[in-house]
């Protein structure tokens, strides 16, 4: 009987010093974002909608004009610890081609993270110092 009790002291005490699983990264908000060249914000939508703003002006969401047609812009999202991917996907409304911009982010905390963004349709492998760009949580 004894050594049931210790066996089960023993193991209860070895799964307090098991650290938890990470929490996942919220993405859903408004991101500002900054490099060399201008300050701009990238919008996760809870539905799946994305978008960019920079001065003002907005490019995505659920209903835009692209060249003159009616499109939309949504994202995938999927972390894998602190590592993600992110991709944000062009669809042209009756069209059955979509343009997508491949990216790699990295959580810096709850309230920021690192991005960056391919423009050849071939996902980042590593991260670029002059092609990365920090966003924080704005609300």
């Amino acid at each position: 009987m004894k050594k049931i009790i210790l066996l089960v002291l023993v193991t209860l005490s070895l799964t307090s010093f098991t650290t938890p699983d990470e929490a996942a990264f919220n993405i859903v908000g408004r991101w500002k974002g900054s490099d060399k060249k201008s300050v701009g914000f990238i919008v996760f939508q809870a539905d799946g909608y994305a978008y960019f703003e920079e001065n003002g002006k907005k490019m995505g969401g659920k209903n835009f004009v692209e060249n003159g047609k009616r499109a939309n812009m949504t994202y995938k999202f999927e972390q894998t610890g602190k590592m993600m991917k992110i991709d944000i996907i062009v669809k042209i409304v009756g069209e059955k081609m979509s343009h997508s911009l491949l990216g790699i982010a990295e959580k810096i905390d709850a309230n920021s993270f690192k991005m960056q963004l391919s423009y050849d349709n071939v996902r980042p492998k590593t991260f670029d110092k002059n092609e990365t760009v920090v966003f924080t949580r704005v609300n």
